[in-house]
């Protein structure tokens, strides 16, 4: 990993601890409950912070480009996102029927595989996931930030409704699967992350519009490169089945339109994204950092 790199990602252990410390917390209060309480909390205490953790470090890390004094807040915001993050993953991995997530059993496999039983493993990861989302909302309830990140959130669920049937019952059209990756993917992980950080450092609000703008079109170039490790990626590696866009029969940009014109689209979503960080109020080795950021969305090998 490069210098660049490290100075947005290295914030993940500190994310990682404080989801740690939040989630120690809900394992005391959970496990009064019954033996599912610890169960739960101790398969999310891995399954949390096995990831890049990359929303959760560049909340913190745009945060910080603007304020030098750390804050509770910040960390709790983080934490709040990669949660609401893993909720999804572990509805997504049902949904498309992924039995490995991070190099490890699925949620709903863990718990296939723990009662012996299909319908109880589907049944105890839709509560595991449901359960990150309220604890997500916990975490957000006391700095304003709520609203904001539910409204962001709400084109998900709808832009995965629509991926749940592409490719079954229904042909989409490239502005179709644009728009889906748009929703699904790049907003809610980059442009959610960037705005809730520089919203929470006191960022006004020309700056936290560039953020928005500048996440959008990283997210995209993130999930053209996330099609490409689903068709030629290393399982061992991404940590994620290899071929599983295909046997779901789900239509991508590469199966829509040809490599001349997906290339004319990357090179166009990396122009707006260096036009974007070229007007953003932050030093050069900041533009810098943030540049790598964008080229390691389309070229990283998970």
């Amino acid at each position: 990993m490069n210098d660049s790199l490290h100075a947005i990602l290295s914030h993940k252990q500190n994310v990682d601890d404080r989801l740690i410390s939040f989630l120690t917390q809900k394992k005391a209060k959970l496990s009064q409950i019954n033996s599912w309480g610890a169960d739960v909390i101790d398969r999310l205490m891995s399954f949390v912070t096995s990831g890049k953790t990359t929303r959760g470090s560049l909340t913190v890390y745009i945060y910080s480009l603007f304020q030098s004094k750390e804050s509770p807040d910040i960390y709790n915001a983080a934490a709040a996102l990669e949660l609401f993050h893993s909720g999804f993953l572990i509805h997504d991995d049902i949904m498309d029927r992924d039995n490995l997530r991070r190099g490890r059993p699925s949620m709903w496999e863990q718990y296939r595989s723990m009662t012996h039983d299909l319908h109880t493993g589907i049944s105890q990861a839709i509560n595991t996931g449901d359960l990150c989302f309220f604890m997500a909302q916990e975490l957000l309830a006391d700095m304003n930030m709520l609203g904001l990140v539910s409204r962001e959130l709400q084109p998900v669920i709808v832009a995965q409704m629509q991926d749940a049937i592409s490719g079954r019952n229904q042909s989409l059209s490239k502005d179709e699967v644009l728009s889906l990756y748009r929703y699904k993917t790049a907003r809610y992980t980059f442009s959610l992350s960037m705005t809730v950080g520089a919203t929470l450092s006191g960022a006004p609000p020309e700056t936290i519009a560039l953020f928005d703008r500048l996440g959008e079109s990283m997210g995209l170039l993130f999930q053209i490169r996330d099609d490409e490790l689903s068709v030629a990626g290393d399982s061992a590696v991404t940590g994620k089945p290899t071929g599983s866009d295909e046997k779901n029969a789900k239509q991508t940009l590469a199966t829509l339109i040809n490599s001349e014109e997906l290339n004319d689209l990357k090179t166009s979503l990396l122009e707006h994204c260096d036009h974007e960080i070229d007007l953003l109020p932050i030093t050069a080795q900041h533009k810098q950092e943030l540049t790598h950021l964008v080229r390691y969305c389309l070229t990283r090998d998970k």
